[in-house]
């Protein structure tokens, strides 16, 4: 196994602080999660997600996942297909991106997470370039807090379940408006400095493409334990503000949980 599960723990540690402070140098402490969910306003988001995923159901037009067409229908699965349009901006929850805070972040990175990693693992800005490029073909902006934290959790629900996102396009975009949706009526993300918001969505992107990294090696080797350690640490940050993305299936309606 070629990429340390402390890194990925001490990496989730220094995330969660960093929604708490103001510095990136901020000290660990034991309430790490929950700061998190307290400044960005995500105490019980499971049940608040569901009621806006049920409003993005009854009638957003804009939202609507694509069908497929019978005269296509031997050609490759509309699933794989790039999305038709672009969805709503949630420009609350955007950031300027600034060079010096990514400077500022990827030496942190370097110095919380282990040689053998640096060593093998893909760069800091490999991990975020992967991430970002992956959840593009979505509508997902580069530059949006609410939208590293959807991505985040739809990874999350990939490594938990053994599953491809890609085959349900509709469900990813649909998290996506979710999540934002609810981000910005709760109105704490969108509080945040555009530092921070760059901070957070840069570690989230990075620590969830390293579990991918992880796990695809894990699993060439049939390595379970450690599956179930990448597994039961991404999804730390979800189960704290009541999303068990462990019972919840990814449909064209986004997360349903059953």
């Amino acid at each position: 196994m070629w990429i340390s599960k402390t890194s990925l723990t001490i990496a989730a540690i220094s995330l969660l602080t960093l929604a708490s402070v103001a510095q990136v140098w901020a000290q660990e402490n034991g309430g790490e999660i929950d700061s998190f969910n307290r400044n960005l306003g995500l105490e019980g988001m499971g049940t608040d997600l569901a009621n806006v995923e049920h409003e993005l159901e009854h009638g957003n037009p804009a939202n609507t996942p694509e069908t497929s067409n019978p005269q296509d229908s031997k050609k490759a699965p509309v699933q794989k297909k790039a999305p038709i349009q672009r969805t709503a901006s949630f420009s609350d929850l955007a950031f300027q991106s600034n060079d010096a805070v990514t400077n500022t972040m990827r030496a942190y990175w370097v110095t919380h997470v282990s040689t053998t990693t640096l060593i093998n693992a893909p760069a800091y800005d490999t991990l975020i370039s992967r991430f970002d490029a992956r959840f593009a073909n979505y509508g997902y902006s580069k530059h949006n807090i609410g939208d590293a934290i959807a991505g985040y959790l739809i990874v999350t629900w990939e490594i938990l379940h053994n599953a491809d996102a890609s085959n349900t396009p509709a469900g990813v975009r649909r998290v996506r408006q979710a999540v934002c949706q609810l981000l910005e009526q709760r109105g704490k993300a969108a509080r945040l400095t555009s530092e921070n918001k760059q901070k957070l969505s840069e570690l989230l992107k990075c620590l969830a493409e390293l579990g991918r990294e992880e796990v695809k090696s894990d699993r060439q080797t049939n390595n379970q334990v450690d599956i179930q350690k990448v597994q039961k640490q991404l999804n730390l940050i979800p189960l704290k503000f009541d999303i068990d993305l462990s019972r919840y299936q990814l449909t064209d309606q986004g997360f349903i949980k059953g």
